[in-house]
């Protein structure tokens, strides 16, 4: 059986409950952080006269807002099935990425909007001393992103992962808020607007990650395709399982971090039906054996026609998500 680094099929082993728990532990912990360290930036920004630093905070609230709905939408991913929903709540957190990367967009265009008005205005040079907070609030939220990034991939969730994006697009902010102070600190009054026009710079990046960000969940609701190496893996699973003489198509669907599969098995045509059920249901169990993550598995049994074989026209395998 093939092994592989892919990320997707890495994501495809784990253990559904502890994926869950996983990224709600990392949602939970944004809001603790985020909230903080928002609170401090407000205050050091009112009390210093930073409009990037209290532009900087707002964007903190927005990832405390951002991980909210990341925990929401995991919980309700965490649903069992229902009759209104009979293939669980899965996209409950691809949705939740979906948000938190418009949230990622309407923040960055407020904060375009109110600096641009903040250059008519005219205001005191920021307090130097403010740097004594962005300083350690920019290498706590470098390490938020990079921990919450490597969550994210580790268990397939593209709400985990675009939660972790809103934290480095904090540490952006907070380097244009410390580039705007130093500026108009050194630059003396004719400058004390330098840190407006780092907040409407930073703005401009916070919307380009939250449409960067929007790409993979739309992806997903659209039935894109899934990773190559995951789908060649359920292939080799499936053909490994004796008595199975190829596998003509795989269709892979995402919802959240759960997968369904449905393909087609070819098996010798005179086989009772009993034998193929059999044969259908071994590969079932073989796939989520492998990959739990997989939620069901929908298996056609075919007629194997070796003549297909010489066919170039006709694809073995083919499948989207």
């Amino acid at each position: 059986m093939p092994t592989s680094s892919s990320e997707a099929l890495e994501a495809a082993r784990m253990n559904p409950e502890r994926s869950l728990r996983t990224g709600q532990g990392s949602a939970l912990r944004g809001i603790l952080i985020n909230s903080a360290l928002g609170g401090a930036k407000l205050a050091a920004g009112l009390l210093g006269h930073s409009y990037a630093l209290v532009a900087d905070a707002c964007e903190s609230f927005s990832d405390v807002m951002g991980s909210c709905v990341t925990l929401y939408g995991l919980r309700i991913a965490a649903e069992p099935a229902d009759k209104v929903h009979p293939a669980g709540h899965g996209r409950a957190e691809t949705l939740a990425s979906a948000i938190t990367a418009l949230v990622l967009v309407l923040v960055g265009g407020l904060i375009f909007w109110h600096a641009m008005i903040s250059l008519g205005v005219s205001r005191r040079s920021p307090n130097p001393l403010t740097l004594l907070v962005l300083v350690p609030v920019i290498l706590v939220k470098e390490w938020m992103f990079h921990w919450m990034r490597t969550r994210g991939k580790q268990i397939g969730s593209l709400a985990v992962i675009a939660d972790a994006w809103h934290q480095r697009s904090d540490v952006v902010t907070s380097v244009a808020a410390l580039a705007g102070i130093i500026i108009a600190w050194v630059g003396g009054p004719s400058w004390s607007h330098a840190d407006s026009w780092a907040a409407m710079l930073a703005s401009l990046w916070l919307v380009g990650t939250g449409l960067w960000l929007l790409s993979s969940p739309l992806h997903e609701l659209m039935e894109g395709s899934v990773d190559p190496e995951l789908m060649a893996y359920i292939c080799e699973i499936s053909r490994g399982c004796p008595g199975i003489k190829g596998i003509d198509k795989v269709w892979v669907r995402k919802l959240g971090m759960r997968l369904m599969v449905d393909l087609h098995a070819e098996v010798d045509p005179d086989i009772s039906v009993q034998e193929g059920h059999r044969l259908a249901h071994e590969i079932k169990d073989k796939i989520q054996h492998d990959l739990p993550q997989v939620l069901d598995v929908m298996v056609h049994v075919e007629p194997y026609d070796p003549t297909r074989d010489l066919r170039p026209h006709r694809p073995r395998i083919g499948g989207t998500t």
